[in-house]
């Protein structure tokens, strides 16, 4: 990252700068008489134009600037400078010949305090862009040089002041122009108008003049006067005498020297090292930590101090024991110090970027979840990213897997404490940024992610008419702002809506269109000159550019980006980057685009299941509330004219996408694809049960809802108890607590029963079909069935009582005969906190995330061949791992994994939630045995390794982990050691863990193979107790008549059955 001049040039003045900040007490107007270099400005409405400000707005700004020369404390401005004067004296005077021979004498140590005062009875808010303090080398006010600190951008009470106090070295041989500027602006907590504003700007200047021709000094030689005299400037009076009555100097007394000083290097300040981009990529080898030396002194200097950088991993408190020393190391000539990963790293970034390569197990291998820190030779942190302690999780702050983090170049000071306003952190928003995005040995303003939850704004129309004109065709692009919030009001993101031609990987950056406001009715329609004609006034912005995104003829991309040609990433698009449109599910060629009304997110890749394209439509600029192509004003109706016909519902879906029999609140969700139409076939619910018994319940003539979901519950009053409340789903409040159709006798033993759609309009019976689900020639007969016509589930696999069965989303369409690969029985799981997609959720049709943790190791002391590792899944049954999921370990005290390790991806979870880990089949009889690894594999166990579920494909410390059991790079303990025995988990723990406890575990020696409990769920352990012995022993399960309740979240099992 390359330093900007002006951020350089400020970073320079700070040498050797610390806050400290405090809040002051009421006060009233600038002291009567100002102290030593103060200077102090009171703002009132009647000081500016009063249509601008509040007419009772009343601030005071106030900036002291003193230096110690010689045990004096003297005034940085000098005497007669008045406020604001553009064109002061100044403060030094100094020959160049002076300068090169007066070394440190000539630097003083200065504090400088800021202070701004509300005077006001209401709360000042400060706008965080205009507010601000500045210590710099002019008086221009860019954001580089602007000082931030953690508090100064909050609310200042009424009658209270914030002060800050810094300081620093001035260095008038060195520096010679400085800026001090206090900017004061905000809103005060008061009807409209509530805008108050107030500053003061001031110059420090230095003269330094050059040597001169004769031998005369025009300046004082350096030495000290005798003691008790004080010449005036350019003279020496005998010893003795006393300079006349009221001289005194005009500028510092340099300290003496009888000969010119040879004048040492300057010594850099190694502490003065900022943080300034963390790249972590998804290429595992190309991840870098940048450090910036702010001390011009430092350039290519070899670091002489112990300075290291460290890292505490996701969720850690203390940081990991793997650091990189930079003392020894070489700083480039331009202050950068780059710590890359790997050497390959250059590869990416080019040859000699990398300062040097930590290595694959330091702190340079960033996994984009830890935090990063510099520490000086006493481990007090320098300068952190991140805060210790905190969990990987995407929607923190400070997550930039695979992605970046950069410090904005207006924040240069070191800072022990992390602001998460001080940097720019990708992804974001799903925005990932690969090898190509980042600028290594650059520091440089970047645009941040554009978010949602920021401003929301989406494609939702894109027109192509259907016209007999090739050249005057009215083609327009519709943006839509849903949040009101988001409405009336301008952006400052770098938004820009592009076009992507045919197959191009970049936009067309010529006919690029701003998107810098969005109109108060929440719509922006950017339109060709054509159908400017067409629209008029509907049209926002009018784009002449034949090569643009409002004229494109239907095999472009179109997308809302935000960037330049520097740089830019997706936040909304239509269409595939890099794909042809002709031919494509996104061609709109001749035809109009819509948006699905409950695609309300912006999405950075386009789904074709967001989108409706309708051939010939009628366009409706600035009006988004149909997707259902001719539904535009004036264009032809498509509704029916008639009562709903079998014919006209040909094309409609009836399936289940629940059955749910949790908490003893059971119920049938069917899913539709024909929302708010009355069902006019003759369908029917059926239930088969024990015994051969059966009944139903007829769906013809039910509306069904606008949800698309009918609901059918044992007992209304229950089931909205149960489920009472509103969701936002898809941008439309729900209430899931609502049921369609009430029927007891239906889902009596609802778990164990058969169920139907049945169609008895099909005709099954004339056309002789053949086979249990008459699906042979007259498919129709049922239309989706879970389980077997004329039989109930009892003794089958497929039995949900007191679980549910819950239809995966690759099969949003009936199925007959019944397939169970559909569907996914999930149960109550065991721990106080209840796993993913165990809850019923009535109304609603989602993924079911796997989860997967460790259960148990096991070495029998009897027979090493049947050592195993289990691993337990509580919402999934019969279920094939699609994940890239490996079983790694490391061994002894070893940092770096093992090479063995065992792939899960294609590996199915069996009927009961076990996955079970052998070293070889045929060591155990039954069907326990879920993967063989050979006895050289993973399951060759000696009881002290290290063991961690990841997300990965291969080893590595780079790897997601979802659960671990042990603490890579140590050595195990008691606690954890399990050789010769076995350890498991206890069942009143929550998992999986990323993080090791061993209270979680107990560890049993000494037995045998056929004590382990590969493929069975352990007994029950309590947690030890006062009393119990103190031991992480087995304990006794649940006293005589105790089970374990069916709360929600409370006391259940890991699989109750």
């Amino acid at each position: 990252m390359r330093i900007s001049s002006p951020s350089l040039l400020a970073s320079v003045l700070l040498l050797g700068g610390a806050f400290t900040g405090v809040v002051s007490q009421q006060f009233d107007n600038c002291p009567a008489v100002p102290r030593l270099g103060e200077k102090c400005n009171v703002c009132t409405p009647g000081s500016e134009p009063a249509n601008k400000w509040t007419t009772d707005c009343r601030l005071r700004v106030r900036m002291q600037c003193t230096y110690i020369d010689n045990g004096q404390t003297k005034s940085c401005f000098p005497p007669g400078n008045s406020v604001n004067n553009n064109e002061p004296e100044p403060t030094w005077k100094y020959t160049q010949e002076e300068c090169d021979r007066g070394g440190a004498a000539l630097e003083f140590p200065a504090t400088i305090v800021y202070q701004m005062c509300n005077a006001n009875d209401q709360t000042f808010t400060p706008i965080a862009e205009k507010n601000f303090i500045k210590f710099a080398h002019n008086r221009r006010l860019e954001s580089e040089s602007i000082i931030e600190n953690a508090v100064w951008d909050s609310t200042i009470n009424a009658q209270a002041c914030r002060t800050q106090t810094y300081t620093t070295t001035l260095k008038p041989c060195t520096n010679k122009w400085r800026g001090m500027a206090l900017e004061m602006d905000g809103n005060l907590a008061k009807d409209f108008p509530d805008y108050c504003r107030c500053f003061l700007r001031e110059y420090l200047l230095a003269e330094i003049s050059d040597n001169p021709d004769t031998p005369a000094p025009v300046n004082p030689p350096l030495t000290r006067p005798p003691t008790g005299t004080k010449p005036p400037m350019g003279t020496k009076p005998p010893t003795g005498t006393k300079p006349p009555t009221g001289t005194k100097p005009p500028g510092p007394s340099p300290k003496p020297a009888t000969k010119p000083p040879v004048v040492a290097p300057a010594k850099c300040d190694f502490t003065n090292v900022v943080i300034t981009e963390l790249a972590s990529p998804e290429e595992s080898l190309a991840k870098y930590i940048e450090l910036y030396f702010l001390d011009k002194n430092c350039k290519g200097e070899e670091i002489t101090e112990e300075i290291k950088v460290i890292s505490y991993g996701p969720g850690d408190c203390e940081p990991s024991n793997i650091d990189v020393a930079l003392k020894g190391q070489t700083i480039r000539e331009d202050g950068f110090f780059t710590i890359c990963n790997s050497a390959s790293a250059e590869t990416y970034y080019g040859r000699g970027e990398c300062t040097m390569v930590g290595g694959l197990t330091s702190p340079a291998n960033l996994r984009g979840t830890e935090t990063i820190a510099i520490v000086d030779i006493e481990e007090k942190v320098i300068d952190i990213f991140g805060v210790p302690c905190t969990d990987p999780d995407p929607d923190n702050k400070q997550y930039f897997v695979h992605g970046r983090v950069v410090r904005k170049p207006s924040v240069w000071l070191p800072s022990p404490e992390y602001n998460r306003k001080n940097y720019r952190v990708f992804p974001g928003c799903g925005q990932e940024v690969g090898p190509e995005g980042m600028d290594i040995n650059e520091w440089k303003k970047v645009q941040g992610p554009v978010c949602a939850p920021e401003h929301t704004i989406l494609i939702t129309e894109i027109v192509d008419l259907d016209v007999d004109s090739d050249t005057e065709v009215p083609r327009y692009v519709e943006l839509y702002a849903p949040r009101k919030r988001d409405r009336g009001m301008g952006f400052d993101h770098d938004l820009k809506l592009v076009i992507f031609h045919s197959d191009f990987l970049e936009p067309n950056w010529p006919s690029a269109v701003p998107i810098d406001y969005m109109p108060e009715n929440g719509f922006l329609v950017v339109c060709n000159e054509a159908a400017s004609g067409e629209y008029g006034s509907k049209c926002a912005i009018v784009s002449d550019k034949i090569a643009g995104p409002a004229n494109s003829n239907g095999n472009d991309q179109i997308a809302l980006i935000s960037g330049d040609e520097k740089g830019w990433f997706v936040v909304d698009i239509y269409g595939v980057i890099g794909e042809d449109g002709d031919d494509t599910d996104h061609d709109f060629h001749n035809s109009r685009v819509v948006r699905k009304l409950d695609a309300v997110e912006m999405e950075a890749t386009w789904s074709k299941d967001d989108w409706v394209v309708c051939k010939s439509d009628t366009p409706d600029p600035n009006l988004w509330n149909s997707d259902e192509c001719g539904t535009a004003e004036g264009a032809p109706t498509h509704g029916p004219t008639s009562a709903p016909t079998r014919e006209s519902q040909k094309e409609c879906q009836f399936f289940f996408s629940e059955l749910s029999d949790v908490e003893d609140v059971p119920y049938i969700e069917i899913k539709s694809t024909c929302p708010g139409k009355t069902i006019s076939r003759d369908l029917s619910v059926v239930s088969w049960k024990e015994y051969g018994l059966s009944c139903s319940v007829s769906l013809k003539g039910v509306v069904v809802p606008d949800d698309g979901f009918i609901i059918i519950c044992a007992n209304k009053i229950q089931h909205q108890h149960e489920y009472g409340g509103y969701k936002n789903i898809g941008g439309k409040w729900r209430d899931m607590s609502v049921c369609d159709i009430e029927d007891y006798m239906l889902l009596a033993g609802h778990g164990s029963n058969s169920l139907a759609i049945k169609d008895a309009d099909a005709g099954c019976e004339k056309n002789n079909c053949v086979g249990s689900n008459c699906h042979a020639g007259c498919s129709d007969k049922y239309l989706d069935i879970y389980g077997y016509p004329g039989a109930s589930l009892d003794y089958t696999d497929h039995q949900f009582e007191d679980c549910r069965a819950a239809r995966k989303m690759h099969y949003p369409y009936g199925s007959s005969p019944f397939n169970p690969n559909v569907y996914e029985v999930i149960c109550l799981s065991f721990g106080f906190n209840s796993q993913p997609g165990e809850d019923a959720d009535p109304r609603e049709w989602k993924e079911v995330p796997l989860v997967l943790f460790f259960t148990e190791f096991c070495d029998p002391v009897d027979n090493k061949n049947k050592r195993v590792i289990e691993l337990y899944s509580p919402n999934k049954r019969n279920y094939k791992i699609k994940d890239d999921l490996i079983v790694m370990k490391w061994q002894g005290s070893s940092a770096y994994p093992s090479y063995t390790y065992q792939s899960l991806k294609g590996q199915k979870i069996n009927s009961k939630g076990h996955l079970v880990l052998c070293m070889n089949y045929y060591a155990y009889s039954g069907n326990i045995c879920d993967v063989q690894t050979g006895f050289s594999g993973v399951t060759k166990l000696s009881g002290s390794e290290h063991f961690a579920l990841a997300k990965c494909t291969h080893p590595s410390n780079d790897c997601h982990y979802i659960d671990i059991y042990g603490t890579p790079g140590t050595i195990a303990g008691a606690a954890q050691d399990f050789t010769d025995g076995k350890v498991f988990r206890r069942r009143t723990v929550p998992a999986p863990k990323r993080i090791y406890d061993s209270n979680h575990w107990v560890v049993v020696n000494d037995i045998n193979a056929d004590q382990c409990g590969a493929g069975t769920t352990p007994p029950p352990v309590p947690a030890p107790s006062p009393g119990s012995g103190g031991g992480p022993g087995p304990g006794p399960g649940p006293g005589p008549g105790r089970g374990p309740s069916k709360g929600k979240g409370k006391g259940k099992y890991w699989r109750r059955k």
